[in-house]
């Protein structure tokens, strides 16, 4: 049986999904302990991500293998600077200094930057990573962090906001439909793997970094 793109991406990725919902900060993040400040350096570091992809996404949106991926509400940048300003007051409280460019989420945008120029097919895998990943949990987190910073209403958690329930599957559904609808030969099919279980480990480099000394 021939396996869509989206299915493709989900066998070969979940031992890394799995070791990355582990890592560094997540497990904090995931029981509510995670402090404020943590919790920013992490969406700070997240917002460097998303604006390198979506840079990579917008520039090539009529490409022909990336055409079917159109970002819309899927897109988080603006989101997530909203976000931050919200939840800076809570982070400055914290008495530690502002990680602001971890060594992982630099080299993640470097990575993104170089397939923007050079391969943006592959670009898809990441967009497989981060959406997918976000319309499945985001509504979870969104729970937590309310819980864990006393946050009202859509206060410092636009981020996760993808609509209500229904919508959150549709647009998942969508997502899955226009990954199996890229145009991909098997050699880029396979490259779109492999890149997707890249940027897991490099999540993984990233949430371990965060869990670090802050510096």
């Amino acid at each position: 049986m021939n396996l869509g793109l989206a299915q493709r991406l989900r066998d070969g990725t979940s031992a890394w999904h799995a070791a990355a919902e582990r890592a560094g900060v997540m497990p904090a993040l995931l029981r509510g302990t995670l402090p404020a400040a943590g919790f920013w350096q992490l969406q700070r570091n997240l917002l460097l991500v998303y604006q390198a992809l979506e840079a990579g996404l917008e520039q090539h949106a009529a490409h022909p293998q990336l055409a079917p991926l159109q970002l819309g509400p899927l897109a988080r940048s603006a989101a997530l600077q909203t976000d931050l300003a919200d939840l800076a007051p809570l982070a400055a409280t914290a008495d530690t200094a502002v990680l602001l460019h971890a060594d992982a989420a630099t080299v993640y945008v470097q990575r993104l930057q170089t397939l923007a120029d050079q391969q943006p097919p592959v670009l898809a895998a990441h967009a497989y990573v981060r959406y997918l990943g976000d319309l499945a949990g985001g509504q979870a987190l969104r729970r937590v962090a309310q819980r864990a910073y006393g946050l009202q209403g859509d206060t410092g958690t636009r981020f996760f906001d993808f609509g209500p329930p229904a919508q959150v599957a549709q647009r998942g559904q969508a997502l899955r439909r226009a990954l199996d609808g890229l145009v991909l030969d098997e050699a880029t099919a396979q490259a779109l793997v492999a890149e997707a279980q890249w940027a897991f480990a490099q999540h993984v480099r990233l949430f371990e970094e965060l869990a670090g000394p802050v510096h």
